[in-house]
């Protein structure tokens, strides 16, 4: 499995997790963890894969 997939499918396991609480981070904080966790990462590229995946579990990012 390729990096990005990897990166997608722990955001997808991690937006799982939030379902479950009452109120979201923003996708911006979202972002900043994995940006954080790793520096090479591209901010835009981040964001739209949490876009996608929250799309798929119609989830409301701010």
């Amino acid at each position: 499995m390729d990096h990005y997939s990897e990166l997608r499918q722990q955001i997808g396991q991690d937006l799982d997790t939030l379902t479950r609480k009452e109120s979201p981070k923003s996708i911006f904080e979202l972002a900043e963890d994995y940006l954080l966790g790793d520096p090479a990462l591209k901010r835009q590229m981040v964001e739209d894969i949490i876009k996608e995946e929250a799309d798929k579990r119609n989830i409301e990012i701010h």
